[in-house]
């Protein structure tokens, strides 16, 4: 698969189809189109502005602050961050959303075993915010998101869209199937998945994937919503201070001086 315009987009019922999730064992991601509402996204959104305002005002407690993205300015010269972490733990709205439109079923659907969601640990559900011009978060390199080996593993990666994703502002890309063969030390060929509001794109926690730089003056916020199979860890297990070291590695904006 190399073409975008081959890329299957499915409809999520609440359930995942035999053939949703045969796609997703051979090229390791799948698309769904339009599983949350203009409404749906707006909820989500006023949830990320509130908590970042807590975040800011120092009411959210430390330890479910971020530690791996620097804040930003706006375009008015107001301090933003770009990454929230534990954001279902700390926003009820979008967590009662998650069960309303069944999206825990993903997690089950697509590894084939029993899955439990983060929430209290390793970081939770994640809102980040990807901004151009002098952003301290702009792009991403090539990455996987967790190693092979952890207890953690295996979990997908559900990515629900607030903005539209473009190759212009920076929207994933990913090398289909390399989530079943070792990592190589050649230049990947990526695949670009562009995206609406709503939409949701799934992805495993071993596929080779980045995101290029924002290009134009547009910002676009994603909330990812991580299920495991693996070992579950205890509450406030956190994102380990060496993972988010690698993280900070990754990313690429004019403030991180790597573009």
């Amino acid at each position: 698969m190399t073409s975008p315009q081959r890329i299957p987009r499915f409809h999520y019922d609440g359930t995942v189809s035999a053939e949703q999730r045969a796609f997703y064992d051979q090229y390791g991601f799948v698309i769904y189109r339009g599983v949350f509402d203009a409404q749906d996204v707006e909820t989500i959104r006023r949830d990320a502005r509130r908590l970042e305002r807590d975040t800011l005002a120092g009411t959210i407690p430390a330890e479910h602050r971020d530690r791996v993205i620097k804040p930003s300015r706006d375009e008015t010269g107001r301090p933003t961050l770009h990454r929230l972490p534990y954001f279902t733990l700390h926003c009820a709205d979008t967590r009662d959303l998650l069960a309303r439109r069944n999206l825990d079923a993903l997690g089950p659907g697509l590894l084939g075993a029993p899955t439990w969601r983060f929430e209290d640990a390793i970081d939770g559900a994640v809102w980040q915010m990807k901004r151009g011009r002098r952003s301290s978060y702009s792009a991403l390199d090539w990455h996987l998101d967790f190693p092979h080996d952890l207890p953690v593993t295996p979990l997908v990666n559900v990515g629900i869209y607030l903005d539209a994703a473009t190759v212009n502002n920076g929207c994933l890309v990913l090398v289909p199937g390399s989530h079943r063969y070792p990592p190589r030390r050649l230049q990947p060929q990526g695949l670009p998945l562009e995206a609406e509001a709503g939409d949701v794109i799934c992805h495993t926690y071993n596929i080779l994937h980045h995101s290029g730089p924002v290009l134009d003056d547009t910002s676009r916020a994603t909330l990812y919503v991580y299920y495991s199979a693996g070992e579950k860890p205890s509450a406030g297990t956190s994102y380990s201070h060496r993972a988010g070291e690698d993280f900070a590695k990754m990313i690429t904006g004019t403030e991180a001086g790597t573009r």
